[in-house]
């Protein structure tokens, strides 16, 4: 493996949690009194929920605080086996430290992302965790990944961040090390990375990991 330091998203790269989140955005914009299309919502908030309360917002004249509350509020209230992680990937994440790797986790979600994964009886393989909880600007600002990195030693080199979103990447840049970008609906098209696949199976050939 030459990345034996793997840095995991959680929404969209881990769990396939973006229909939960759009179906809470959507439910949140009919409280406020805005009908909107569901692969519209989709669409604005895989670019970030915090661009979506604003995009939103400002058309259609809203409370953005208030939005962004009743989203959360929403999404948090929605059934747990509404989280769950893509198929293979928890096969995945074993094989890897199996053959030497290990993992960490950098989110923008709070503790709900390590409560899942506890729930999946994954969190154990995880052996740093960077949350909304911590004090640290958002992607694509590296200082998180750098606080990760010098926390645990984490050789630049030897160091990958994988994610479903440009910001994911453009974080692991500005961080000095690599980014993988997993886009299984290919929002991301147009973004030019060499490292990227759609699909859970395609990430052991780039790791370099063996199926178990």
């Amino acid at each position: 493996m030459k990345y034996v330091n793997l840095i995991w998203d959680f929404d969209g790269m881990l769990f396939n949690t973006y229909p939960r989140m759009a179906a809470a955005f959507q439910k949140a914009l009919k409280n406020l009194g805005v009908e909107a299309e569901y692969q519209d919502v989709m669409s604005t908030i895989k670019l970030s929920v915090r661009k979506g309360v604003a995009y939103y917002s400002e058309k259609y004249n809203l409370d953005r605080n208030e939005l962004n509350r009743q989203y959360h509020e929403i999404e948090h209230s929605m059934p747990a086996e509404t989280m769950v992680p893509y198929e293979g990937i928890c096969e995945l994440l074993k094989a890897v430290v199996a053959a030497g790797g290990s993992h960490y986790l950098y989110t923008h979600r709070d503790h709900t992302a390590i409560e899942a994964l506890e729930r999946y009886g994954i969190r154990d393989l995880f052996l740093g965790a960077i949350t909304a909880l911590d004090p640290f600007p958002s992607k694509p600002a590296p200082d998180a990944l750098l606080n990760l990195m010098d926390k645990h030693g984490l050789n630049p080199e030897q160091t990958l961040m994988l994610g479903d979103r440009d910001i994911d990447v453009e974080a692991a840049k500005n961080a000095g090390i690599c980014g993988c970008l997993f886009d299984p609906e290919h929002f991301y098209d147009a973004y030019e990375n060499e490292m990227r696949t759609d699909r859970v199976a395609g990430l052991y050939g780039l790791l370099g990991v063996r199926k178990g």
